[in-house]
């Protein structure tokens, strides 16, 4: 039986400080894991599916923490290649509710700079139906993105799904450099993922979803395409059928780690080839991710279609006892 999704990309160790309380006067940190992809395999994990995570990891107790973490939730990690050096930090200055969230990354000279495909498990990837990956994983360094050009490839070729949400960071590289690379990795693959603010950066577009939608689907000849807006919700182009979703309503605990969540979201409904219920699902996560203090979502399909359930019921949240 093929393996549902593989994924591969960088983890941090994450360090948060009480809500409300900057770094400089803080007594206390909360140590956790933070990365887009192994945020969105851990959460397809939860809701049952079989999903494996892939990177270049420093042989560290920091190492160790961030691979046990993940296995920790059902993901296979057997395929994480160990290196010498260091890993990535994430310092989180957490602010209340939706007020501002304050992220520093320490992620000079970590092992997954120096990743090569000789490195990376490529039977892991052609034993998946889907293989995801993040623009992030392409930013670290030029060997990342070499290497994450010639995986999109293999995978294609073996006929493996290929996702994308192109998450740009703007701490990481320059939009110029974003667009030059991810020009040349998206193109065909199955399913893209992006945020209407990324659209803008980088191709300077920001006309009405529909529009958008269409060029993004014509220009890299990408089935499903998805356009995330924010307060406003989430558009799709599948095929050509467009849909649109309005956000869920939720209680802002940490705005950190919606937009992994919202892919797997997405993806849950593609493997399960309901690309109709996606942006339902993939909102429903992202409103469970912001109430949670964690990056990822653990709470599983039942939290999900839970969540589902009672923002279309008339009488909204209900009480689980």
């Amino acid at each position: 039986m093929k393996r549902d999704v593989t994924t591969l990309g960088s983890t941090m160790l994450s360090l948060s400080t009480e809500a409300g309380v900057p770094l400089l006067g803080s007594e206390s940190v909360r140590l956790d894991i933070a990365g887009s992809e192994s945020n969105c395999a851990i959460a397809l994990a939860r809701m049952g599916k079989r999903g494996a995570w892939l990177s270049k990891v420093a042989k560290t107790p920091i190492g160790e923490r961030i691979v046990s973490s993940i296995r920790a939730h059902g993901v296979d990690v057997s395929g994480v290649a160990w290196a010498d050096g260091r890993n990535e930090l994430m310092w989180v200055e957490a602010g209340f509710g939706a007020n501002r969230t304050n992220v520093t990354y320490d992620r000079n000279g970590a092992a997954i700079e120096s990743l090569t495909i000789e490195e990376v498990d490529l039977e892991a990837i052609e034993a998946s139906r889907y293989f995801h990956f993040s623009g992030i994983t392409p930013a670290l360094s030029e060997s990342c993105r070499s290497t994450m050009a010639e995986v999109v490839d293999r995978a294609r070729k073996a006929g493996v799904k290929v996702s994308c949400d192109l998450n740009f960071r703007s701490k990481l590289w320059s939009a110029d450099e974003a667009r030059e690379v991810l020009s040349r990795l998206i193109p065909e693959i199955d399913l893209l993922i992006l945020g209407a603010g990324d659209l803008q950066t980088l191709w300077e577009r920001n006309g009405e979803p529909d529009r958008e939608l269409q060029w993004l689907q014509d220009e890299f000849r990408i089935a499903n395409v998805i356009l995330t807006r924010g307060p406003e919700g989430a558009s799709g182009r599948f095929g050509d059928t467009v849909l649109h979703q309005a956000a869920f309503a939720s209680e802002v605990v940490s705005p950190i780690g919606a937009g992994d969540a919202f892919a797997a979201g997405v993806l849950f409904s593609f493997m399960d080839e309901e690309p109709e219920e996606s942006l339902k699902r993939g909102c429903a996560m992202a409103a469970l991710a912001r109430e949670s203090r964690s990056d990822y979502v653990v709470s599983g399909l039942e939290a999900l279609e839970e969540k589902i359930a009672s923002e279309e019921s008339e009488g909204g949240k209900r009480l689980s006892r």
